[in-house]
């Protein structure tokens, strides 16, 4: 068989795989638990049925702005053709999507091998990183925007690789147009894709002042300033039409909340919240002054204003004295019960309870009940009257059971404003903390979770003993993270190696790809949610990079095989 037809088969037979994966995951994984999901989902029916871009579930339908138009007009698209509650169908698109985005990810690793001859090793290694990556994968059966931005990331991408290697001026600036519009869009669909454009701009300066420039190598230009000059003309023309092209797709929207809202919106709001609408910032910026693990996230932020929050969900790092804890004990107390209602001793709200397993990745539903099987039913009619002595039993047992769905909850500007006292007090006493010790560990609790999110068997792998064997996670957790330090070993070879080519061309795939991966993460590391969730957008510059170190690395071996066997 041909070289190349056994190359294209390849690539065809991978493409078939990453399909066939993403299909099984979104036809037989579906998960509908995100909160995020069902506001996109009602946002698109709402455009569908109500002609208005409203997250209301009942009249009258109030206009909205508190998420981005890309991912609800995407499922407004496929509601409209399937169905308005047919979440199967934007399943089988995601899967559809993401086999593209894993053809996108091929050519770029194509584009950025440094090898003319490990090219389509390079391409097709990377291909089978993201084709057989679970981390991401998963996302095809969520209604959430991961699969969207994954997409868009990657196409992205693929335009500034292609601008960058234009070889006249003209060809460059339409695809920095391109890239733009990508930009744009994909900010549409998460805020948050800004730093991808963020990465690029930078990658851009870099390259002007450090790369070969045609116009500081020329004999007509001499002298300091018409070096500048040159550098700067050459960063000034390819920036500025990225930076026009980005901004014009965010035009509409942000024309469409000054109307409407009378208010400058040109992403959706930090907190998702509507206009004059109070936010919790001062409890928000004590949670940063502790939080650094996903695992508290859901029962101390995601169930504010729905659930009670008891001190003893929060670990002693919470606290830098007994007098703090006192201190946040007490506003716990006047949230858990408000004034209207008597609130009990404070000696029993302050014993420690514990933290409640609330998926770090999702927030909760509130009032949420499992749901009942044909056998469950008819169980529960033969045996009414001891179910009803069981369930005053454990009523008994456990009073705080009995009473969480009935207790009202409130975070009000006055709590709040303790909190934010709290939080800069602390923040005072230890700006390093606050600044670098907390971001790091952050950082680090976002690179090396699990990444189990939305798998049957998600859940955190340390402690060791609190896995539960039976939904076999003594297997699963610990594999996954195997995977996790897999693909980072891989994109840390395929960043040195192209680094020490020592030619410009490959180190500044270093550069986007760092600038890509690091800016993402380091604004997640600052937040109050380190939701690992947010950092799968990192997987796929990873199996690029692994993708040109397996190449590179094989090619090696193959070489210096044949040379022993030649000598």
């Amino acid at each position: 068989m041909p070289n190349r037809l056994r190359i294209w088969l390849a690539y065809a037979l991978l493409l078939l795989i990453a399909f066939g994966f993403r299909f099984f995951v979104a036809r037989y994984l579906p998960n509908d638990t995100p909160d995020d999901g069902k506001t996109y989902s009602q946002i698109a029916r709402n455009v569908l049925e109500q002609h208005i871009y409203s997250h209301a579930e009942t009249a009258p339908y109030d206009p909205s702005l508190i998420r981005l138009p890309g991912y609800p007009f995407f499922l407004a698209a496929i509601y409209s053709v399937f169905g308005h509650t047919n979440n199967t169908a934007v399943r089988i698109a995601q899967a559809l999507l993401d086999t593209v985005t894993c053809f996108l990810l091929a050519v770029v690793a194509f584009l950025w091998a440094p090898d003319e001859m490990y090219k389509h090793a390079s391409s097709i290694a990377a291909l089978t990183l993201a084709a057989i990556c679970p981390f991401t994968t998963i996302y095809v059966a969520t209604i959430l925007t991961e699969i969207p931005t994954n997409f868009l990331a990657m196409a992205m991408c693929l335009a500034a690789t292609l601008a960058f290697r234009a070889s006249t001026r003209k060809r460059s600036l339409k695809l920095w147009a391109v890239t733009g519009f990508i930009a744009g869009a994909a900010v549409l669909f998460r805020p948050d894709s800004g730093l991808f454009a963020a990465a690029i701009g930078i990658t851009i300066v870099i390259s002007a002042l450090v790369g070969p420039s045609n116009v500081a190598s020329s004999t007509n230009l001499s002298g300091a300033k018409e070096k500048i000059f040159g550098v700067l003309s050459q960063a000034v023309y390819p920036a500025g039409v990225f930076t026009a092209s980005f901004c014009l797709i965010l035009v509409p929207w942000t024309v469409r909340n000054r109307r409407v809202f009378h208010l400058f919106q040109p992403l959706a709001p930090a907190h998702g919240e509507m206009p004059g609408e109070f936010v919790a910032r001062g409890y928000s910026l004590w949670l940063r002054t502790w939080l650094d693990d996903g695992r508290y996230i859901g029962p101390v932020l995601w169930s504010l204003d729905t659930s009670p929050i008891k001190i003893g969900y929060f670990p002693d790092r919470a606290f830098d004295s007994q007098t703090e804890r006192d201190r946040v004990a007490a506003l716990l107390e006047k949230y858990n019960h408000p004034t209207d209602e008597p609130s009990p001793p404070v000696e029993a709200a302050s014993q420690p309870s514990p933290v409640p397993q609330i998926t770090d990745q999702a927030r909760p539903q509130a009032n949420a009940t499992p749901e009942a099987s044909p056998a469950d039913e008819e169980s529960d009619q033969g045996n009414e009257e001891d179910q009803q002595s069981d369930e005053q039993d454990s009523e008994d047992s456990n009073p705080d059971a009995a009473t969480a769905e009935e207790q009202s909850v409130e975070m009000t500007p006055e709590i709040d404003a303790g909190f934010a006292e709290i939080a800069r007090e602390r923040i005072a006493r230890s700006r390093v903390r606050f600044y670098l010790e907390l971001p790091i560990k952050r950082a680090i609790s976002l690179w090396f979770d699990t990444h189990s999110q939305y798998y049957p068997f998600e859940g955190e792998l340390l402690p060791l003993e609190d896995l539960d064997h039976e939904i076999h996670q003594q297997f699963w957790l610990p594999f996954f993270t195997f995977l996790t330090l897999i693909y980072t070993l891989l994109g840390v070879a395929g960043s040195w190696l192209l680094w020490r080519t020592r030619t410009f061309a490959a180190r500044r795939w270093v550069i986007l790809a760092g600038l890509m991966i690091f800016l993402r993460l380091g604004f997640f590391s600052t937040l109050e949610n380190p939701e690992p969730r947010y950092t799968v957008e990192i997987f796929p510059f990873l199996s690029i990079l692994g993708g040109v170190a397996i190449a590179q690395i094989v090619g090696l071996i193959n070489t210096r095989r044949t040379s022993s066997v030649s000598n």
